[in-house]
């Protein structure tokens, strides 16, 4: 794979040379900015766009590069840091680099600030953070008008702004070593099964506050279960109190996102919020249980495989699904019971408890 950073200039100054140049083989060029989940989704259409007789270069952050670097669909990646060029001059950079390509899949702000609608936030704008207004319909519209708008399926879009068929494939692809190392520990695994719990998303509201007692319950009925708990460095607070337990291997903030996504091609059961993790698990044959929190089953999961969706039981009362994007508890409505987001709240235990057993080995 051919991998181009993009030099840090103004954007005035750059010339096709910095994006490579004009190409000479067809190339389409996919522009995608965003976290884990987002590059699994967008590794759907690639394979579309190869069969469509294109070479295929992806425009991406190093966190997009991170995960991307082995996809063998992708021809090249074209790299920039995060933030290198101000939100406000993207349309200019991307001009710039627009005819170096026989096509370019914009698919920036094409789920988040179309179909989960943005808070007000803070942008870095030529190196100061700057508060962006919210999306005038994140308190001006209606529920029912929102989803209305909204209640469209993520990969769906996605291929429809690519121009490819609906023939659905994100995947993850690990390397031989990283498929190597999985084996490997689970083989050191000795229950019978073995679920990996992905613990936090990127928002309040995508932490399941029942974890620690669905864990519980499951480990009191069955002796033949190992869960692996993983996240980033903030959920090593979630796993607080399983330090002594065999059966609880902590790996959040341990574990890189490449190995805990290599990782799951040995798991009987994925279980978590909306997150990357959950999504790269979408097209492989074990059990997935995905407990919703801005997105409906039919954004998310409606073209998952042997998956439980699971929604909160008594949304109608209050905002969900909101299609929205929170920054914070000032914006999305928290049970006092739990300290959760009011979603993820009233998604039932007792649920999540009988799906797993009835999916054990």
């Amino acid at each position: 794979m051919n991998i181009i950073n993009v030099p840090k200039k103004e954007v005035e100054d750059f010339i096709p040379e910095d994006f490579g140049g004009k190409r000479e083989v067809k190339t389409a060029c996919v522009v995608r900015y965003g976290g884990f989940g987002d590059m699994i989704q967008t590794s759907s259409i690639f394979p579309r766009l190869k069969e469509q007789g294109y070479r295929v270069c992806l425009n991406v952050t190093e966190r997009g590069a991170e995960i991307s670097e082995s996809d063998p669909n992708i021809d090249e990646l074209l790299v920039q840091k995060t933030d290198q060029v101000p939100a406000n001059r993207l349309l200019e950079y991307w001009e710039k680099m627009s005819p170096c390509f026989d096509k370019v899949v914009q698919l920036s702000e094409s789920i988040e600030g179309n179909l989960l609608i943005m808070g007000s936030r803070f942008e870095q704008l030529n190196g100061e953070s700057v508060r962006v207004p919210a999306d005038p319909r994140f308190n001006g519209w209606s529920k029912e008008e929102i989803h209305k708008e909204c209640n469209k399926n993520y990969m769906e879009e996605t291929h429809d702004r690519a121009e490819v068929p609906y023939e659905f494939s994100p995947k993850f692809f690990p390397t031989k070593k990283e498929k190597r190392w999985a084996r490997d520990v689970r083989r050191r695994i000795k229950t019978k099964n073995v679920i990996l719990w992905a613990l936090a998303g990127s928002s309040v509201h995508k932490v399941y506050p029942w974890t620690d007692m669905v864990i519980s319950r499951i480990l009191l009925k069955r002796d033949d279960v190992s869960f692996v708990t993983v996240g980033d460095d903030l959920c090593q607070l979630l796993e607080m109190g399983w330090e002594k337990e065999k059966k609880v291997i902590t790996k959040s903030g341990k574990w890189s996102i490449r190995k805990t996504l290599a990782f799951l091609d040995v798991c009987d059961i994925v279980i978590g919020p909306e997150t990357g993790v959950l999504n790269a698990a979408s097209t492989l044959n074990c059990r997935k249980i995905v407990m919703l929190s801005h997105s409906s089953k039919e954004n998310l999961s409606k073209h998952w495989n042997n998956t439980a969706t699971l929604e909160p039981e008594y949304y109608k009362d209050f905002c969900f699904p909101c299609h929205k994007l929170h920054y914070g508890f000032n914006t999305c409505y928290r049970d006092d019971a739990t300290g959760g987001a009011m979603c993820a709240s009233n998604i039932k235990p007792e649920t999540v408890v009988s799906d797993i057993l009835g999916n054990l080995k």
